[in-house]
């Protein structure tokens, strides 16, 4: 694994163990789910519920590819040595997440999401508001909104792409 994407991958374990104890853990996405739901007020929502069966399906699929000793725990080298596979797999494994989360922040349902909804979803699953903020401009140009396309293929170039980190979609979970 090249060094930017093990970057990356430090990046993602650190915002998926939530609880901060050093394995990440069916709790710590029921955590993280909690914590989008509530700042989204989709606790009680379909919307909500997709989002929360979307974060439970990548917490198996990431328990099944990573958890080499079955303790039902995943350390910082069992998700480093299966993340690999769940990204060849993204569209199965991962990609409903980033899809059930975009329509999460999509409240009016167009098919668009603005900067401040954007933002308090990452900023809800940890990524500091100024950086969800310049993840948002990167991806989008000036003024304009994100699309449920351009979400998809950043968050696959961000588990996929070992090119030089200037590409915004590196800085989908904020700085590295």
């Amino acid at each position: 694994m090249g060094a930017l994407l093990d970057q990356k991958y430090e990046k993602l374990f650190a915002l998926l163990d939530v609880n901060g104890d050093g394995v990440i853990a069916e709790d710590d996405f029921e955590l993280m789910a909690a914590r989008v739901l509530t700042a989204s007020g989709e606790e009680r929502t379909a919307k909500g519920e997709k989002y929360a069966g979307a974060m439970m399906h990548y917490w198996r699929a990431l328990r099944e590819a990573a958890d080499a000793d079955g303790d039902g725990r995943i350390d910082r080298g069992e998700f480093r040595a299966a993340l690999r596979q769940v990204s060849v797999d993204f569209d199965t494994l991962v990609g409903p997440l980033y899809q059930a989360g975009f329509h999460l922040a999509d409240r009016d349902g167009d098919g668009l999401v603005g900067k401040e909804d954007f933002v308090t979803v990452l900023a809800a699953i940890g990524v500091p508001a100024t950086e969800a903020g310049a993840a948002f401009d990167g991806l989008t140009a000036q003024g304009e909104q994100l699309t449920e396309d351009q979400l998809m293929t950043s968050a696959a170039q961000y588990y996929r792409n070992e090119e030089p980190s200037g590409t915004p979609s590196h800085l989908l979970f904020g700085a590295l």
